[in-house]
């Protein structure tokens, strides 16, 4: 959905001048949280209990960085093969214990909490990252949507010119960077759904016989329960209905009732997100990411979706 058009563009702008000033100076003070937190840290005590130097102080930097969850911490340092104990890798009581060694619990109040925030050796539920369980938390892949927090602007995932995912996210419209996501008005995007009305499409047919020229596919149904397309030839003359336009004719046939249904909820949700205001045609660039496990992504370009090889 396009954001309000009377902000101006990010780039140059008087916000982006304040932003990049309060951004610098938000890094200096985090830079400076990370210093104390770090010579808070007890390296000999965690060093003297048995464990490795190299893993202790990565671990010791990291959490001062940010009090991330125990499993995420175990992870990262199994990841950058650094041992907890020669030969012995990472595991969340360790993680734990280390933390437990590097700000030990009785210094907690002596932290200054106004200035720097929650104690880095700070060990209770709140460092866990939340997670709700409900019957509906298998029902399809996660997929996100921004909001411009700036102009208004709300775009899906897989965008063109917005960035990947949460990575160097930036407003299509005002081209501010960054942006929040926000609640989806429906779980599938425009994307998504464009992918579907291509994958699930009416069988194709060859040129038409008269002229040679591509049939192209107009939609000519009622309001009942059965959806019907045509081929037809655009040099025939659909509104007399002459011989060249009625030789060209033919019904659009599906693979099965399966893709006829998945094609026309896919039309169906694209034209009521249009009546709605949103954009929906589909911009070259835009990609798709394949929701069944396979891994595929797909892009949009100038002669339709291809698969991504990158």
């Amino acid at each position: 959905m396009y954001g309000d058009r009377s902000v101006q563009p990010w780039p140059g702008s008087a916000d982006e001048r304040a932003a990049s000033a309060a951004r610098a100076a938000a890094e200096r003070k985090h830079q400076d949280q990370i210093r104390i937190a770090l010579q808070w840290a007890d390296i000999p005590a965690a060093l003297r209990a048995g464990y490795d130097e190299n893993g202790v102080r990565e671990l010791a930097r990291k959490n001062a960085s940010s009090l991330s969850d125990l499993d995420d911490l175990t992870e990262y340092l199994n990841a950058a093969r650094l041992p907890a104990r020669p030969g012995v890798a990472w595991d969340r009581q360790a993680v734990r214990e280390v933390i437990g060694l590097l700000w030990p619990q009785e210094r907690g109040s002596g932290w200054p909490r106004t200035e720097l925030g929650t104690y880095p050796g700070y060990l209770g539920p709140l460092r866990d990252k939340p997670g709700f369980i409900t019957q509906f938390s298998v029902t399809a892949a996660q997929r996100a949507q921004f909001r411009c927090l700036r102009c208004g602007a709300r775009w899906p995932a897989g965008w063109p010119d917005t960035g990947d995912g949460f990575q160097d996210a930036r407003c299509p419209d005002c081209a501010v960077p960054g942006g929040g996501s926000c609640a989806r008005d429906t779980e599938h995007s425009i994307i998504d759904l464009h992918w579907l009305m291509d994958r699930y499409a009416p069988r194709a047919v060859r040129p038409c016989a008269v002229c040679g020229t591509p049939r192209e596919l107009v939609p000519r149904g009622y309001s009942g329960p059965e959806r019907v397309l045509y081929w037809t030839c655009p040099n025939g003359d659909a509104l007399r209905r002459d011989e060249h336009f009625l030789t060209a004719l033919e019904r659009a046939e599906w693979e099965s009732t399966a893709a006829h249904h998945a094609y026309w909820l896919a039309v169906d949700m694209l034209r009521l997100a249009y009546y709605s205001g949103e954009v929906t045609h589909l911009p070259i660039g835009a990609t798709y990411d394949t929701r069944d496990g396979s891994g595929e992504r797909w892009v949009f370009g100038p002669n339709g979706w291809e698969r991504s090889t990158g």
